[in-house]
């Protein structure tokens, strides 16, 4: 079985990290209510939140694995093809006034598929390039 690199792993995590803690900020913004300063912390939606990122980086983790991504060409266009569902599935739900922790799936949806775009030109380019530089 083929080891990934705890690079990787550490990435991925502080990935998620980053959204986390960004939910934990946005959580203190309760969106549009009359007296925003009497509205309770939103302990157990922010920590939801957090669970679903988590579950949808397993996904993405799953996806591309670094040993299988270099000799599987499925791998990058599920990944993509997950990251414009979440990217669409973000914006039909996009809605105003709602509780800050609520836009961080849209935010991470945002950010994987611009990162996945990237991974996909730079392994396009990448591919073009050992092809035409082989003898």
């Amino acid at each position: 079985m083929n080891k990934t690199s705890p690079r990787y792993k550490i990435g991925f995590m502080v990935y998620w990290l980053l959204f986390a803690v960004l939910t934990v900020y946005l959580g203190q913004f309760p969106g549009y209510v009359q007296h925003p300063e009497t509205a309770p912390y939103p302990w157990l939606a922010v920590i939801l939140v957090c669970l679903f990122l988590a579950i949808l980086l397993a996904a993405f983790y799953f996806l591309l694995l670094p040993p299988l991504f270099r000799f599987s060409w499925w791998r990058l266009p599920a990944s993509l093809a997950l990251g414009a569902a979440l990217l669409a599935a973000s914006l039909f739900t996009f809605v105003t006034d709602m509780p800050g922790y609520y836009y961080v799936p849209h935010y991470f949806s945002f950010f994987t598929g611009l990162f996945l775009l990237v991974v996909s030109v730079s392994s396009i380019v990448g591919f073009i390039w050992r092809k035409t530089r082989a003898p």
